[in-house]
């Protein structure tokens, strides 16, 4: 029969069974999928540290570094136009107070991610801004998108948290193993 193509065993009449239960097993589910009033539930281990969070860290790092060894006006002058006004109006690049120059902005809690719209922005304009500057400071000229790709590969997934990342990337960042 076509309707027994069509519905299955049953027709039509399967089908209005199957609708009629649905709502049924919803409420069960429903009612019965809670935690008891008496029991708090378990709380979820969240440790660990994402890719993009460790990759943002080193990159900050290594252009403050850039900054301080090749001097903020060269660094920013070899970086694209696009990418340095986003490190601008994010303001995790900021002109010296009183001074002449940049300076690369460390504490997150002032930078303003909202101008950029989204992080993903912002570790484009890193990216942008380490791949035609070097790391002159630690060996053999390298770029700063390079330098910061070793440590990324060699370190994802290798500390539980920020603080043992922070102290690993400063310890790199100072041309050591990142093994502080």
């Amino acid at each position: 029969m076509a309707s027994d193509d069509l519905w299955g065993r049953g027709g039509t009449r399967g089908a209005v069974r199957s609708a009629c239960a649905l709502p049924a097993l919803l409420l069960l589910v429903a009612c019965g999928g809670g935690i008891p009033e008496d029991e708090e539930p378990e709380p979820v281990d969240r440790t660990g540290v994402s890719f993009f969070w460790m990759e943002r860290e080193v990159s900050v790092r290594t252009l403050d570094r850039m900054f301080v060894e090749t001097g903020s006006e060269e660094v920013l002058g070899d970086t694209d136009e696009w990418s340095r006004g986003i490190l601008l109006e994010s303001k995790v690049v900021r002109p010296v107070e009183g001074g002449e120059g940049h300076e690369v902005v460390l504490d997150k809690d002032r930078w303003d991610i909202d101008a950029v719209n989204r992080l993903s922005r912002l570790d484009a304009a890193l990216n942008g801004a380490l791949w035609p500057n070097e790391v002159t400071w630690c060996g053999d000229p390298v770029d700063g998108e390079a330098f910061v790709d070793a440590y990324t590969e060699e370190f994802e997934g290798v500390f539980d948290t920020t603080e043992e990342y922070e102290a690993s990337v400063a310890d790199y960042v100072d041309c050591g193993d990142g093994r502080p």
